[in-house]
């Protein structure tokens, strides 16, 4: 049981990082912008993810690991590891 919440897990994560590139304006905001566009991010992020995702995996599960994947891009920006390009 343990081993298929792990790989359901990097399922999700290996689907975000191959569509939220550096360069997506979803990760600008989060990395970037206050917490209204951390919030419109978010919620970008989740709309996309929910719509390929959501038969199999509930909104609870789908935050916790989008919440999960947002921050480490967050934290990879402000380490310096990562550039995020603006939207304009």
């Amino acid at each position: 049981m343990n081993q298929k919440i792990n790989t359901d897990r990097e399922l999700i994560l290996k689907f975000l990082n191959r569509e939220y590139k550096d360069d997506h304006p979803s990760l600008y905001l989060y990395c970037c912008g206050q917490h209204r566009s951390q919030q419109t991010a978010f919620f970008n992020v989740l709309k996309y993810t929910r719509f390929i995702f959501f038969p199999c995996f509930k909104d609870n599960y789908l935050t916790e690991i989008i919440t999960e994947f947002l921050n480490y891009k967050k934290e990879q920006y402000k380490n310096g590891e990562i550039q995020v390009k603006p939207l304009y």
